[in-house]
């Protein structure tokens, strides 16, 4: 099960590599891209093969954290971009995420560095929670990451009800789902971590926490990547369904347009290269060259058949988004 978060989020960030340029959708991509890495490397397989590279001294347990940290904190800057419109306000919410994520990597590093974590452990906070640098480490991360996905939950069940759409609306609730269930699984750690330390502790309590805690993981992480996959899912649907029905019309539409590139010797001499365009790139445009082309060519004079309008005010229509 620890390597089915870490797949999900790999494909989320390849899905999402498109967006990479636009500065309103672009944080998403590094989120994912951020919290993929942190999935990847809490494999104990991963986790325990990194960290002699680095070293050791548990120092793969730090980039862990920083960069749970960092996907977070671009979750939340994700989500006030997608939710509010006002600037001022924006900008009031991206500084708050800006300065808890510095605080909080501050305070992870100023922990870990004062901490003697010598033998690799991928439980970290546990194993080395009774030192002081270690409670700053676990406490400060832990509180940032609760704070976030608190907010980013509260912000879109907020402005759920007026968003569009069933798929978006499925999507934004999906992945507000998500962020509770990762704040409880969270929480599990740092309760399992208050337990560890006490000198007596109930067994079956301590077994269920770490029974739930990769299902409370993995189910957060299957919904938070649902959710940013449904709105992104039904986009691309429609320009698949766009993008064949354009195809298709171009095929339908080649005999008129023959027809009036050789009777009226108008377009250009090499006409058999555009016979390809149905299976070329640039569907969309390729099939408003065809349409312009019969459509200039019938002000010159050449009629068309009943099929032909026909086909040409679909394609038309199908130009216009209808």
């Amino acid at each position: 099960m620890d390597y089915v978060p870490a797949a999900m989020l790999w494909l989320l960030t390849l899905i999402r590599i498109p967006t990479a340029t636009d500065k309103e959708r672009a944080s998403v991509l590094r989120a994912t891209f951020f919290a993929a890495v942190a999935c990847t490397l809490f494999i104990p397989a991963v986790y325990n093969a990194v960290d002699p590279l680095l070293g050791g001294h548990n120092r793969v347990g730090l980039i862990l954290v920083l960069t749970i940290i960092a996907g977070f904190w671009q979750f939340h800057t994700a989500t006030i971009l997608a939710v509010f419109t006002d600037q001022a306000r924006r900008r009031h919410h991206l500084l708050r995420g800006r300065l808890g994520s510095a605080v909080a990597s501050t305070c992870v590093v100023v922990g870990f560095s004062t901490s003697q974590v010598a033998e690799t452990n991928q439980n970290l906070p546990i194993a080395y929670g009774n030192q002081p640098g270690m409670q700053l480490f676990l406490w400060v991360g832990s509180a940032f990451i609760i704070w976030v996905c608190a907010d980013v939950a509260q912000n879109c069940l907020r402005f759920l009800p007026k968003m569009r759409g069933a798929s978006f609306k499925s999507g934004v609730s999906c992945f507000a789902a998500g962020c509770i269930l990762m704040a409880l699984a969270l929480t599990n750690r740092l309760v399992l971590g208050l337990i560890e330390e006490s000198p007596t502790h109930a067994s079956p309590f301590v077994s269920g926490l770490n029974w739930s805690f990769p299902i409370l993981e993995t189910m957060a992480v299957l919904l938070v990547s649902i959710g940013l996959m449904l709105p992104r899912f039904r986009e691309s649907t429609h320009k698949l369904r766009r993008s064949i029905r354009s195809r298709w019309l171009m095929v339908l539409l080649t005999p008129v347009w023959r027809r009036s590139s050789t009777e009226r010797k108008y377009l250009l001499r090499n006409r058999w290269t555009p016979l390809l365009d149905p299976v070329a790139g640039h569907t969309l445009a390729h099939l408003h060259r065809r349409v312009i082309e019969i459509r200039d060519c019938q002000l010159r004079g050449m009629t068309l058949l009943p099929r032909d309008r026909i086909l040409v005010n679909q394609a038309e229509q199908l130009l216009q988004g209808r």
